[in-house]
């Protein structure tokens, strides 16, 4: 079963196209983890020798030693192939999985500014940090709820049905929570526990019966291998595809004909006992080699992955883990208290790493620009948190930002981009100029589904813009797909009517020039891939390494002007004919100094300084750029007498 579950995962991770659902496979995991542990500490306590320190030595020489392996590696190739904006993330996601809270460190970061999953190499270990935050609850309800006869089975299936309720009612609510979780997982590990309640005490099943379960189970993990898929509300009622096919495989037992014939081949018991370091190697090994070349790695380089994911996966058990479990008495003891050292080392490792930010000095090669140009924005504590609304309304606005200390003169109203545009705009203007960001704004109109509490916030922040006796401007800055559908390329995907979000915005704008306010449009920027992705050369003074450890560019890191005008043709009509209607309006384009229309090119970097910061939002340079650009134009119209429609 192991096996079954390690192929599904690794098959999902290197072709997702083929394996749709094969993340399901950590959900087989967890009901097999809780099974086996669950058993141990039953018979222990049934034969009066339960041990909680003895539990969680067990633990240690299980757990730590293929994971210390993992946690070196990946730090040393972090050295060499990661920008310090990278391996700093790195020491972070070390320290997490090393602590065993990967999984709330990547509910904390989960999100729309989150980083690609693809480029975390320690994504992995969210299981790890769910499955051992189990088990430091779970030996001690064991223990109570063992002391009083007829408990225990009751007190499992309160538990379970407590948090498979929680986990679907989450599941709509907040999905990252709901997938991170240890509340909304527990369910899945205390249903392998309550498996084990049961052989223990109903050892077998009938010849017919085993056979059954044993073909339901498989049926079950096939259907959600073949049949799940990402967009799905997972894990949530789903997750009952692959828990219950496990669990019906484990009752079906040794003899059933599914698990007799199929999962006891020794191809795949070989597997199953390398499963573990298996799942800790694949990952690191699949997100660098995306990294190394800026775009999903080819088929062949993702088959040489596997393979080479297998074979350390078989040095680490044969050659770490074996001999390490194999110790027993004093020799035991000095291991697991190493172990543990080592494991701190590890989690010192990473906060070192992270304090000094990823090493910039380490940067002797010739990487192709200047990462620190790939910041964002100017850090928040520049800014006064607040923008004229309520505490009610601000916690659910993404950004309520205030710069300087005076009234504000301006506000920026949208989505990431504006907050991408104020941190260049409160920076390039003069220091007496002030300003306020509002958002995350939908475009005008677009917004009827947002939930209620979200829908008030962003009117009550539009209003209180539209109230305020010091704002005199208004700008606009949202992102072309928020307005109309767009692909992967940031092009306009058919047709589609320009004639709803041209009478939203144009009511919006008037509304602002009724009490008083110019209004500024400024047109999204060419979407281009992520920068990370656009980085290339060798990050060490060691030629032979970097020649190894190459980083190449995204081949989408140049693209053709014309073709982005083409693409966004249905875009620019719409504000072509926003212009028209609003002639008080001033419509900002930000492309002439992004692209070399001259010759057809708009590039990720200009004069070895990154444009970008992250996905297709400007990076802290550019959005500097463009304030020089456009900041004559704000203060004309900041300093100019109020539009005809407010006198």
């Amino acid at each position: 079963m192991r096996a079954l579950a390690i192929l599904a995962v690794v098959g999902f991770h290197a072709f997702p196209g083929l394996i749709p659902g094969g993340f399901a496979g950590v959900d087989i995991f967890f009901v097999i983890s809780g099974y086996l542990i669950t058993r141990h500490v039953l018979k222990d306590i049934e034969d009066g020798r339960y041990s909680t320190a003895r539990f969680y030595a067990r633990r240690v020489k299980r757990i730590f030693p293929a994971l210390i392996s993992v946690l070196l590696a990946s730090a040393a190739l972090g050295w060499i192939i990661l920008t310090p904006e990278e391996y700093e993330s790195l020491g972070r996601h070390m320290i997490a999985g090393g602590g065993f809270f990967a999984n709330i460190q990547n509910w904390k970061e989960a999100g729309y500014f989150d980083r690609a999953a693809d480029t975390k190499p320690l994504l992995h270990l969210w299981s790890l940090g769910v499955e051992e935050q189990f088990y430091i609850v779970w030996p001690l309800i064991l223990a109570a709820l063992s002391r009083k006869r007829g408990w225990l089975g009751r007190g499992m299936l309160a538990l379970i049905g407590l948090s498979f309720a929680f986990s679907i009612v989450t599941v709509y609510r907040d999905a990252a929570a709901d997938f991170y979780s240890p509340l909304t997982r527990f369910w899945e590990l205390a249903l392998g526990a309550l498996l084990a309640h049961v052989t223990l005490r109903q050892p077998a099943f009938a010849a017919a019966h085993r056979r059954l379960l044993g073909w339901i189970g498989s049926a079950l993990i096939l259907a959600a291998i073949v049949g799940l898929r990402p967009a799905f509300a997972f894990p949530g009622a789903w997750a009952l595809l692959p828990t219950a096919g496990a669990a019906l495989l484990i009752l079906g037992g040794t003899r059933a004909t599914f698990n007799r014939c199929i999962l006891a081949a020794p191809p795949l018991v070989w597997i199953g006992l390398i499963s573990y370091p298996l799942y800790l190697w694949h990952w690191p090994l699949f997100a660098l080699a995306r990294i190394l070349r800026g775009e999903t790695p080819t088929a062949e380089a993702r088959l040489w992955a596997i393979a080479a994911s297998v074979v350390l996966a078989w040095a680490t058990y044969r050659f770490i883990e074996r001999p390490i479990r194999n110790t027993r008495g004093l020799s035991a003891k000095w291991v697991i208290r190493g172990l543990c050292l080592a494991m701190a080392a590890i989690i010192a490792i990473g906060v070192v790493i992270k304090k000094k930010d990823g090493f910039p000095g380490r940067l002797d090669g010739m990487v192709n620009g200047d990462l620190k140009t790939l910041t964002f924005g100017l850090e928040y504590g520049h800014y006064r948190n607040g923008c004229g609304v309520s505490d009610e309304h601000a916690k659910h606005l993404a950004f309520c930002l205030t710069s300087g200390q005076g009234a504000p003169d301006f506000a920026v109203l949208g989505d990431s981009k504006a907050q991408a545009l104020f941190f260049g705009l409160t920076d390039g203007l003069a220091p007496d100029d002030t300003g306020v960001l509002m958002g995350s704004f939908v475009a005008p109109g677009a917004g009827e589904s947002l939930a209620g509490n979200k829908r008030a916030a962003i009117d009550a922040a539009l209003q209180s813009a539209l109230e305020s006796p010091s704002i005199k401007l208004i700008i606009w800055a949202v992102a072309l797909r928020h307005t109309f559908p767009a692909d992967g390329e940031g092009y306009v995907r058919g047709n589609p009517s320009i004639d709803a979000p041209l009478l939203a915005y144009s009511e919006a704008i008037r509304k602002a020039e009724a009490a008083g306010k110019r209004v500024i449009f400024v047109i999204d920027n060419p979407t281009l891939p992520d920068p990370r992705n656009c980085v290339s050369g060798g990050l060490t003074s060691s030629p032979l390494i970097n020649q190894v450890f190459w980083r190449h560019q995204n081949p989408r890191c140049s693209a053709s002007y014309a073709e982005y005008v083409a693409g966004t043709a249905p875009y620019r009509h719409f504000v072509t004919e926003l212009e028209r209607l609003n002639p008080g309006l001033f419509v900002y384009d930000p492309t002439p100094l992004l692209c070399d229309i001259r010759k057809d090119r708009c590039n990720i970097m200009q004069g070895g300084n990154f444009l970008y910061s992250y996905s297709d939002h400007l990076s802290y340079y550019a959005s500097s750029m463009i304030a020089r650009d456009l900041a004559p134009e704000i203060r004309k119209r900041i300093a100019g007498p109020a539009p005809m429609a407010a006198r």
